[in-house]
């Protein structure tokens, strides 16, 4: 039976009394499944109503055609949201909403079976949490500190202390002349702020080597992975960034940082001020507000960007606009502490579109899938294997 006919059925006999969740188990299944699908029901009001919405949809999905044309209709008319009128011109007044939830459950519910629920092909539901605050703080001597989730940062003065002054390490603990290390996990952020007044946020996977105090002077940091910083301004003391692959001089400004050694470019982006971006054979470049330099094969290039989209993280958002699949899944990776596999033939499948960074993973799979239906996921424990 098609699903489609599944749903009806279902349906018109729990209008009519005629079946119960009960004694239907696949009645029980489906509304435990989808509980708000009780309440639409109700809101029809009788069998006959759900018939019109019912013949309504068969027209709006063109039940005689084939299932995959049927699924790209549906498909196609969720994504036109600034088309609602193409929907309600054929619906009464009474039950318009649930109606149209009807409507759309019913194209989801073919869409899960499809591509959800049949153990022939894939899973797709995965019920992995997103990043959170979690970081471990390294001292010169070799200790180590697991920072608490409650906090977001830590600042450092005569005393490490959380964001509320809740002391972290005090003076007598610390080596005035060592460095520190902060590290990020996959699916952990935090922040910092340094002695001299300059603010760090530091995304998953990322570390940050920096003094207790800054002396010389340079004021100089290592960083791998990804950072964002507010740099005090002190034009005796320039602020260094140093990563594997550039180093990044400034008096005083906003950018952003992207240096994780498994991308194959090493990105600078320029909010405020200004920045020099150097490399070991000498090649530099300065960036204006608004310009990111790209660093490939020890070579340098410099381009206009939307600054929304390179801070987008520190934000809480992911924001693609025509990234690459493979690029995509390994930003997901390292925020949701997943592995991925993925098939030759999706690896440059084109992404764009905005989603939160506190979303659950198969949110964000359901919209990389709007992208392209042809896209198929298969998890198993925390990897995740994408094909076609």
């Amino acid at each position: 039976m098609h699903p489609i006919d599944d749903v009806v059925r279902l349906l018109r006999g729990y209008l009519k009394g005629e079946i119960h969740p009960d004694t239907s188990v696949e009645l029980y299944n489906l509304l435990n499944k989808y509980p708000t699908l009780v309440e639409l029901v109700r809101k029809l009001d009788s069998e006959e109503s759900l018939n019109r919405a019912l013949e309504d949809y068969k027209r709006f999905a063109n039940q005689e055609a084939e299932e995959d044309d049927m699924l790209a209709g549906i498909l196609s008319r969720v994504r036109e949201t600034d088309k609602p009128m193409i929907v309600r011109r054929y619906w009464p007044k009474i039950g318009i909403a649930a109606s149209v939830f009807l409507l759309l459950f019913i194209g989801f519910y073919v869409f899960s079976n499809r591509f959800i629920n049949n153990d022939e092909t894939v899973a797709l539901v995965a019920d992995f949490d997103p990043g959170s605050n979690k970081a471990i703080l390294t001292t010169s001597d070799g200790r180590e500190v697991t920072l608490s989730s409650s906090y977001e940062g830590i600042i450092v003065g005569d005393q490490l202390v959380y964001e509320d002054g809740s002391v972290l390490l005090n003076e007598e603990e610390i080596d005035m002349d060592g460095a520190l290390t902060l590290t990020t996990p996959r699916g952990g952020q935090y922040q910092v702020s340094l002695s001299d007044g300059t603010r760090v946020w530091l995304n998953a996977d990322s570390k940050l080597y920096y003094p207790r105090v800054f002396s010389g002077n340079t004021r100089t940091v290592q960083m791998e992975g990804e950072a964002y910083f507010e740099v005090a301004k002190n034009e005796q003391k320039p602020f260094i960034v140093q990563t594997n692959r550039q180093k990044v001089e400034v008096l005083g400004t906003h950018f952003n940082v992207n240096a994780y050694s498994e991308e194959p470019i090493s990105a600078v982006s320029l909010l405020e001020g200004k920045v020099k971006v150097s490399l070991a054979n000498q090649a530099e470049e300065t960036l204006l507000p608004g310009q990111q330099s790209l660093v490939k094969n020890d070579v340098i290039y410099v381009q206009k960007i939307d600054i929304a989209e390179s801070v987008a993280w520190k934000n809480g958002e992911f924001m693609f606009n025509n990234e690459s699949l493979s690029s995509v899944m390994r930003k997901l990776a390292r925020w949701y502490d997943i592995d991925v596999d993925l098939a030759s033939d999706v690896k440059d499948i084109s992404i764009w579109g905005s989603v939160s960074r506190y979303d659950t993973f198969d949110e964000v799979l359901q919209v990389i899938k709007m992208i392209d239906e042809h896209i198929q996921f298969k998890i198993e424990g925390r990897r995740v294997s994408i094909m076609r």
